[in-house]
């Protein structure tokens, strides 16, 4: 691929052609017959990274770090490195260019942005970025503990730092990941998971002081969906009440083929808060909620942390996540786990590290009901506690197989006058609805 020639004075230089087709030539000045060999190698294994696309092994990063300016330059002027002045750059002009190239949701910009001001803060904004050893990056983690960050915290801080390191290396800023080597641990923290009961949630819609309000929990807490970025989405389109079914539009995992959207059941205690919303709703409203159609979103924590307190309730970690993964661990303990990953948009092995829970029904249920015998004749005590159950539910006209009229016959219509007069004036139906005690 590359070739060796001498010149009359001594001097030697390196000839290839580039991907390109072009005849190159690196002239080496007066060196060894063993240097330039050595040298030649190297840039074999650059000009086949180059024809490629693909990045340069460790030894030939370290090589290059090695060098002087001079034959780097001279290796930068044909094309197959960059020049050691674009490597001289700072942490913080890296990560500015990191910013520059990301092509992500504004949430996850968002994200990122934690960690660079957790990596500027640290290193400072001025520090040559070839200066960060692994030790360094070492030193970093453990800052990161001492602030007294969670371990899930520093695990995702560590990965985000091990990125954009990463993207450094691709633009030859650098020759290697200092942060390749630093543990980042489990980014799982179950101490924080947190089972919002059906009876908080009823306090908790009682408690707030509009339909807006009221469909934003529902559908966090009953639909189990993501909250800002699936319940802001959610449109009266959406609603199939004739067939108990809503379309959930997810912007996270709209970059999966086929995972753009989702349906859902119109389950009793979502369908009643939307189907009072729907009535109160202004002629020709589009989104189910109505409010926070900009950058206010924001701020939904705040407000959901006043309504948790007008409630008279506790708050709890990670608000409207734990109302999502609450309806994750409910739906688990009574359908196949295909049937709930596909209702709740995630995979089966993230909603058994970051969402499924033990609750203390499940305990109280174990410890009642003993293992049945073959061949003994009594009812198991599994029997005997479901019986009673089965009827105080019917008794409170929560009967899950009662039937219901829908609202009107259409399939994922949208609201109208003439839809909204046909609902109005007539009484709802016990059945279906919430229980009177209700948690992601």
């Amino acid at each position: 691929m590359a070739s060796i020639a001498k010149e009359p004075n001594g001097r030697r230089r390196i000839q290839f052609t580039d991907a390109g087709g072009t005849r190159r030539t690196i002239r080496l000045g007066k060196v060894t017959a063993k240097e330039a060999e050595s040298i030649r190698t190297r840039v074999e294994l650059l000009l086949s990274a180059a024809i490629t696309n693909s990045p340069i092994d460790a030894d030939t990063a370290r090589w290059l770090a090695s060098i002087g300016d001079d034959l780097h330059d001279r290796i930068a002027r044909v094309g197959l490195v960059r020049a050691r002045s674009a490597t001289h750059a700072t942490i913080g002009a890296v990560l500015d260019a990191c910013f520059e190239n990301l092509d992500v949701k504004p949430s996850t910009r968002v994200r990122y942005d934690q960690t660079r001001k957790l990596l500027i803060e640290h290193f400072r904004e001025d520090r040559p970025i070839r200066t960060i050893r692994p030790i360094d990056a070492d030193t970093w983690r453990t800052w990161l503990i001492d602030r007294g960050y969670a371990p899930s915290k520093v695990s995702r801080e560590v990965s985000m730092a091990r990125m954009f390191f990463r993207q450094a290396i691709r633009w030859e800023m650098i020759p290697s990941n200092p942060f390749e080597g630093v543990r980042a641990g489990s980014q799982i923290n179950r101490e924080r998971m947190h089972y919002v009961d059906p009876e908080t949630a009823a306090r908790l819609i009682d408690a707030c002081p509009s339909h807006d309000w009221r469909c934003i929990v529902a559908l966090a807490r009953w639909g189990g969906l993501r909250c800002p970025s699936e319940v802001l989405r959610v449109r009266w389109a959406d609603v199939d009440w004739h067939r108990a079914r809503l379309r959930v539009t997810s912007p996270k995992t709209e970059h999966h083929a086929g995972k753009g959207s989702r349906v859902i059941p119109l389950f009793p205690e979502l369908r009643e808060v939307l189907l009072r919303a729907f009535e109160a709703a202004e002629e020709g409203a589009a989104y189910v909620v109505a409010g926070y159609r900009d950058s206010t979103a924001a701020n939904l924590r705040t407000h959901l942390l006043r309504i948790i307190d007008r409630a008279g309730l506790t708050p709890w970690p990670r608000l409207f996540n734990a109302m999502r993964a609450s309806r994750a661990t409910e739906l688990a303990a009574e359908h196949p786990a295909a049937v709930c990953t596909a209702w709740l948009g995630h995979t089966a092995a993230i909603a058994e590290a970051h969402y499924h829970m033990v609750r203390d029904s499940d305990y109280d249920r174990a410890a009642a009901t003993p293992t049945p015998v073959p061949g003994r004749g009594a009812k198991s005590g599994a029997q005997a506690t479901q019986n009673p159950a089965q009827h105080r539910a019917e008794a409170n006209g929560n009967n899950p197989h009662a039937n219901s009229q829908p609202p009107h016959a259409g399939s994922f219509t949208q609201p109208g006058a003439d839809c909204r007069k046909s609902l109005q004036n007539k009484e709802m139906s016990g059945a279906g609805l919430e229980p009177a005690t209700i948690r992601v």
